[in-house]
């Protein structure tokens, strides 16, 4: 159908009046739009986003507009919005530069690794080669375990490329990523320029943290030697030792006292994956008022390690020690303890963990069976006797015996590293020659080591254990005992509920000086009155800290 020549004019009119009417909005819109590329490009993101909510107002954004939004709202961590802008804008337009290394950056905040990683290989194949592609690929890489050297080798060259923008980000992420290769001299070196060449930094600041972490661990290779010295008050001087003084024992009068103990180790050969270390260690004490518990326990210890992958160890450790009480030998101890270590990244490093001891103690104490009637005079004249269900006492007590412990622990840094979680359970069973030691358990361990302001550390530890026995203790209620008189016993099986409440606050002193008090609580619930009993602990140690720069092995 051919129009007339009266209606063409008309519509041409028509049209020529939309174009001119269009013309200006356009025209509007990209001085908008510039306005919003200069907010962004001097670091006013907020006003950039109200410019460009405003022009969403009139139409949808577009592809530029879309990605300009994005990246604002990338540097404002508003990041599920950001991821949302950028989709919108490879949407519009896939071949707008730089769209999937933003969207990467946006889902790598997210915590979507995968999402992070299909987006930096999308820009990649594109064609962007920019450094803060490399810093974000290596960064993918380095939290998921893989070829974190190759990573640590791309962070320091971003940080090289850009050092106003990427560094000192670069060079502390590398840092890490050299230790996570085992690379501890590099690690080192890349924390220390964080230190050196940006003081002041909350980087600086988390340099100084990681390389505090360098004392003896799982990965450990330069030789160390810690010692400490330190002054005690002990309401129960008896249970110093952790279980070595005999039940008789417990609950004697309180002293104060001096501590010390003192280890030196180091990690002796490594190669291809190897390493073979040693170290020794000893403790001693001195009470005021009860020299009968004065301790001196030195031991020794050697181990091999087994590098499993870049995140993973496998260690095998044999130890032996020996003990002393008020003078008199007590105890010699063997261990053997196998751990499975695993570097989780953010989510710290898990020990999965079992320990196989065997004790001789020299000396196991008893009483002479009576003759079975509770209140008789007991035998030849003895000061005390039990009843002879349980036989010769002597023997019923021996503690000679194998145990095992098994666990899992768990570390975990929060808060850029200032803040250290720890916690696990653990299932533990002693076998005595004796019944009266034989025993199961299971508990439960949970810890906090913070950092705190001028210098400090908070350390607390709280620990649980549920241990019932396999026998009735052969020890009575020390109010029921007569001298010269036959006891009773109450015929249940002994059960103990253990806690223990450790608080430590440390102060460096200097690189290798450090200054720390503690209190410490136990308390063991137990429904057999000499195993019923607590103790509180105050102390105030000194104690120096010396360790080789790890990398260089003698």
């Amino acid at each position: 159908m051919r129009l007339a020549g009266g209606a063409r004019l008309g519509a041409l009119a028509l049209l020529a009046a939309a174009l001119s009417s269009a013309a200006p909005a356009r025209a509007s819109e990209d001085i908008a739009r510039a306005r919003a590329e200069r907010l962004a490009a001097i670091g006013h993101c907020d006003e950039a986003l109200r410019v460009l909510d405003e022009i969403a107002t009139r139409g949808p954004l577009d592809a530029r507009a879309s990605l300009l939004a994005g990246r604002c709202q990338i540097r404002l961590e508003r990041y599920p919005q950001a991821v949302a802008s950028l989709e919108r804008a490879r949407s519009l337009d896939p071949k707008l530069p730089d769209v999937d290394l933003e969207l990467g950056i946006a889902r790598f905040h997210q915590n979507d690794l995968a999402g992070a990683q299909r987006a930096f290989a999308d820009a990649r194949a594109a064609g962007t080669s920019r450094p803060e592609l490399d810093f974000y690929e290596a960064l993918v890489q380095l939290q998921q375990g893989r070829d974190t050297r190759g990573a640590a080798i791309a962070l320091e060259k971003a940080g090289r490329e850009r050092p106003t923008s990427l560094d000192p980000a670069a060079t502390y992420y590398a840092g890490l990523a050299w230790r996570a290769s085992s690379d501890d001299t590099r690690a080192r070196e890349a924390l220390q320029r964080v230190i050196d060449e940006h003081p002041g930094t909350p980087w600086a600041e988390a340099a100084k943290r990681e390389l505090e972490k360098s004392q003896p661990s799982a990965l450990g290779t330069g030789p160390w030697v810690r010692l400490e010295a330190g002054l005690e008050w002990n309401s129960n001087v008896a249970y110093l030792g952790a279980g070595l003084a005999t039940p008789d024992e417990i609950n004697s009068k309180s002293s104060l006292g001096g501590v010390w103990s003192a280890e030196v180790g180091s990690e002796l050969w490594r190669r291809d994956g190897w390493a073979i270390g040693a170290r020794g260690f000893y403790y001693g004490s001195s009470w005021i008022e009860a020299h009968d518990f004065d301790l001196e326990y030195p031991g020794a210890s050697a181990w091999v390690d087994r590098q499993l992958g870049e995140r993973s160890l496998f260690r095998l450790e044999g130890s032996f020690g020996n003990g002393w009480l008020g003078y008199d030998q007590y105890v010699r101890s063997w261990g053997l303890t196998p751990q499975w270590f695993y570097d989780s990244g953010e989510w710290g490093v898990t020990r999965l963990y079992s320990a196989f001891a065997y004790n001789n103690f020299v000396k196991n104490e008893g009483d002479p069976p009576g003759t079975g009637i509770t209140g008789s005079p007991c035998p030849n004249g003895e000061p005390r006797c039990g009843p002879p269900s349980i036989g010769n006492s002597t023997h019923y007590r021996d503690r000679d015996g194998w145990g095992f412990v098994a666990g899992v622990d768990q570390n975990v840094p929060l808060r850029s590293g200032s803040t250290l979680l720890r916690a696990g359970p653990f299932f533990e069973y002693y076998n005595s020659q004796g019944d009266e030691w034989d025993q199961w358990g299971v508990g439960l361990h949970v810890g906090v080591r913070q950092q705190l302001p001028w210098k400090l550390t908070l350390d607390t530890e709280t620990r649980y254990a549920y241990r019932p026995f396999a026998h009735p203790s052969s020890y009575p209620d020390p109010n029921n005992v007569i001298f010269g008189l036959e006891y009773g016993l109450h015929g249940r099986d002994r059960t103990d509920n253990y806690v223990e409440v450790d608080v430590r606050l440390e102060r460096k002193l200097t690189d290798q000086l450090t200054a720390s008090i503690r209190y410490d609580y136990l308390r063991n619930d137990s429904n057999v009155a000499v195993f019923d009993y607590d103790r509180h602990l105050v102390g105030a140690y000194v104690t120096y800290y010396w360790q080789k720069s790890p990398g260089a092995h003698p």
